[in-house]
């Protein structure tokens, strides 16, 4: 008898995984989501909202009469149903207080605090005075960020001119209460981890690179580290990983590296995003998604050790003008490269281009392979600049629409913003989808409870 898998969320990837193991697939999907080239897949389809509390309840009915043998997800907002799912239903996976950890950067620096490790200032903040009293006590510049959120959504570098506009930019875009943290110095890295039955065993360090504000521009696979910060790296996120309780699947933790060791910048229950996956499994021939799928239905054995690497790789994305996009070229040329493994353009001809503020807002991307980290790297950036995006120069000053299909709109985010400025009713569209805490077993270590 097939194995029966839930997979929660819009990520295809996920439910080739579990196809390829050959599971029974049922697959949770909001409505507004499906696209219609995925109707022919082969699986149960469930068109519901799954961060719904009542969610939880359906599949626990669903499992009384069709068991599940494993609940899985890759999508951020999707977290606290799978663990949710997980404890109620006796799954191996995330557990709640696991994924309320890892969603709550407050509550996520209140426990590492507590288990002394990876210290690092941090304090809630809900006014400009909050603001000023921070930087007054640890030192300006600092970062401000929403509670919970994901893909570099709102976070600003605070200076002392600028303390009124993020004030502003906050209240503007409905977030009463922001995690104020001091700023690390340094180089940041990620590291890709699996755990099996509490051991934590590292697939991969990842360099990355940043554009404007804190947006990545790019991740290398194998990070270039000397051993003895590489070691305290690994230890810092084995450390971080027991901290939140995670015992199995897959987990991505962004890594600071200060010049007072290396500091945790958060960390997650799930593979990482960027096409993290696609450069691990490139460079070390592992696949997260497929093994998640795997480990959860206990179909394979768990890892001895870290993978030895095959070949480095790495993602660089695209940059545009602002402006109405007419036509993107280059794309052909680009993957006529033998060393290029995917290029894709992430913005449709007619959507208005926008400044980049979050990881939403980016227009393409090229990965590309070779046989040094510096080699992929160059390779991938290199090979991003081919792509020419042509654009109509904008003749307002309005916010563009920068959304990849079916995805939510953009948000400034921005120091520079005037505080008074009202913001646009889709920065708050997406300050609401981004706020974790409107999701299911979610109670806030804030005390924030606002629609």
């Amino acid at each position: 008898m097939k194995p029966r898998v839930l997979v929660l969320g819009d990520q295809q990837t996920m439910v080739d995984a579990a196809v390829k193991l050959g599971a029974e697939v049922w697959w949770a999907q909001r409505p507004e989501r499906v696209r219609a080239e995925e109707a022919v897949a082969p699986v149960v389809t469930l068109l519901t909202d799954y961060t719904d509390p009542a969610f939880v309840d359906l599949v626990a009915h669903l499992h009384a009469l069709r068991p599940f043998d494993a609940v899985v997800s890759i999508q951020e907002h999707a977290l606290l149903s799978l663990a949710a799912l997980n404890e109620r239903l006796g799954l191996r996976g995330p557990q709640s207080e696991t994924a309320r950890l890892v969603t709550d950067k407050w509550a996520m620096r209140a426990r590492l605090a507590e288990r002394g490790v990876s210290p690092v200032a941090a304090a809630l903040g809900r006014t400009a005075d909050d603001l000023r009293a921070f930087g007054a006590e640890h030192g300006f510049p600092f970062i401000a960020k929403p509670v919970a959120a994901t893909g570099s959504f709102g976070v600003v570098l605070v200076d002392p001119h600028g303390v009124d506009a993020v004030a502003g930019g906050f209240a503007g875009t409905g977030v009463s209460a922001f995690l104020m943290e001091e700023h690390l110095d340094g180089p940041e890295i990620s590291v890709e981890t699996f755990s099996f039955a509490g051991r934590h065993v590292v697939l991969a360090l990842t360099d990355k690179s940043t554009g404007h504000g804190f947006v990545e521009s790019g991740h290398t696979i194998p990070a270039t580290l000397d051993e003895a910060v590489r070691a305290e790296a690994v230890e810092v996120v084995g450390a971080f990983l027991d901290a939140v309780g995670l015992t199995d699947g897959p987990s991505h933790v962004e890594v600071k590296l200060t010049s007072a060791g290396p500091r945790i910048v958060e960390g997650h229950c799930r593979r990482g995003g960027d096409r993290i996956n696609e450069l691990v499994r490139l460079a070390y021939g592992v696949d997260m998604e497929e093994l998640t799928v795997a480990w959860a239905l206990g179909r394979t054995e768990a890892l001895a050790g870290p993978p030895q690497a095959l070949r480095a790789s790495a993602i660089a994305f695209a940059e545009a003008p602002c402006g109405e996009l007419t036509a993107v070229t280059g794309e052909t040329e680009v993957l006529a490269d033998p060393d290029v493994a995917e290029v894709r353009v992430l913005h449709e001809v007619g959507r208005r281009i926008g400044p980049v503020r979050w990881s939403g807002d980016r227009a393409g991307y090229v990965i590309a392979t070779g046989s040094t980290p510096a080699r992929a790297a160059a390779k991938a950036e290199a090979s991003a600049a081919r792509l020419v995006f042509t654009v109509t120069p904008p003749t307002d000053t309005g916010p563009a629409d920068t959304r990849p299909a079916a995805s939510p709109p953009a948000t400034t985010g921005s120091a520079s913003a005037p505080a008074a400025a009202p913001a646009p009713a889709a920065d708050r569209d997406l300050s609401r989808e981004n706020d974790l805490s409107r999701h299911v077993g979610y109670e806030r270590t804030d005390g924030v409870c606002d629609d």
